[in-house]
């Protein structure tokens, strides 16, 4: 923002330069002429960025003053203020600074408590040597209250991005697990095993079925000790009985009891229900 100007007393030529937050604000430059109410030209620049503080904390604003009038000392007065959306001024303060070149400094302003979420706008001025215009300069900011050190939005969008990512990571279990649970305990069809001995191969499936259900694999490694029993390392599924069915029987819930610890006992399949059986 530019603003050409002239002192009462014409007695010098100066001009001022103020940057208020640093990174947004464009310098306008103030010089003394003959007419301050006739010659006064303002033209504004703003970036336009938006910074975001909570209720409480403070607001910097970096502020820098130049002075372009050949050394001699100006006393600046710098007015600094923030008012809502609708106007309201909500703080104000001002303070004399010295300048004879160039004069940089950071201003905080603690933003009230309790000031109600939304936009706001900060105002830098600056007048001197009776000057009827005051250069201004002005920035937009956000109020938002935290949530855990967080800022409402940022807490809430964060919040949602880790629940939604609990959710899949839950969903993706439950669907392992189901998948799993079923490949271990639907029942092995042995339709192809002869029925006299087809009752043995469901019952000793059945048998490392459900074990497997108690201790994990190791119902596998154990079962793949037995004399006389061959099965599928990976599965489970009985491939044949090389001893007495009855033996192996013994042998392998002799072998499970003595991993638990305690008597077992096991439910097998009847011939009246309707299994879903794996081929």
């Amino acid at each position: 923002m530019t603003i050409k100007m002239k002192s009462a007393n014409n007695a010098f030529t100066s001009s001022l330069v103020i940057m208020a937050m640093g990174l947004i604000f464009l310098p306008f430059v103030v010089f003394a002429q003959s007419d301050v109410t006739k010659n006064a030209q303002v033209d504004t620049s703003n970036a336009g960025v938006v910074v975001k503080v909570a209720p409480g904390e403070l607001l910097p604003i970096s502020v820098k003053l130049s002075n372009f009038g050949g050394g001699n000392r100006v006393d600046v007065l710098v007015a600094y203020s923030i008012v809502t959306s609708a106007g309201q001024e909500i703080y104000s303060s001002s303070e004399t600074v010295a300048v004879e070149t160039t004069d940089n400094f950071v201003k905080t302003i603690q933003i009230p408590f309790g000031t109600a979420p939304g936009i706001y706008t900060a105002k830098t001025s600056i007048t001197y040597n009776g000057q009827l215009v005051p250069a201004t300069t002005q920035f937009s900011f956000t109020v938002e209250r935290k949530i855990f050190g967080l800022f409402q939005s940022d807490f809430f969008l964060y919040g949602g991005i880790t629940l939604f990512a609990s959710i899949c990571v839950v969903f993706l279990g439950y669907v392992l697990v189901r998948r799993r649970h079923k490949t271990r305990f639907v029942p092995f069809d042995y339709s192809n095993i002869p029925r006299a001995e087809r009752t043995f191969y469901e019952i000793l499936s059945d048998t490392i079925a459900q074990m497997r259900g108690r201790v994990g694999d190791d119902a596998l490694t154990i079962a793949s000790r037995i004399n006389g029993l061959k099965i599928d390392t990976e599965t489970g599924r009985i491939l044949d009985l090389n001893e007495s069915p009855a033996k192996i029987i013994a042998t392998l819930v002799s072998e499970y009891e003595k991993l638990l610890g305690k008597k077992v006992s096991f439910s097998f399949r009847s011939e009246k229900t309707d299994y879903k059986f794996i081929k």
